[in-house]
């Protein structure tokens, strides 16, 4: 199975099992790519004043980041904002 095939497959998984779809939007992929760049996508965390949701929410989707970036290989940036996730023991993490 290709690269794009296996990324569009968790993608869809993650999208499919995502608890909080009436709080939070799902996981998003542009079309628009520009340069070298092979991947580039986008979701939003809650609006809300629960700290524990936005703390669940952002760690499912490093999860599903983490996943996809065990199939694609290159220079990645992750942030929310302006705050950089960090690559650490083989898995999307906030800094500490």
């Amino acid at each position: 199975m290709q690269e794009q095939e296996q990324v569009t497959i968790i993608i869809e998984k993650y999208n499919q099992d995502f608890l909080w779809k009436e709080k939070a939007e799902s996981f998003f992929v542009y079309d628009n790519l520009t340069g070298d760049t092979v991947f580039e996508g986008a979701t939003k965390l809650p609006l809300t004043e629960e700290y524990e949701l936005i703390e669940a929410t952002l760690a499912y989707w490093l999860a599903c980041l983490t996943d996809i970036r065990h199939q694609i290989a290159g220079e990645w940036q992750v942030h929310l904002d302006d705050i950089d996730a960090v690559w650490r023991n083989q898995q999307w993490q906030m800094p500490t």
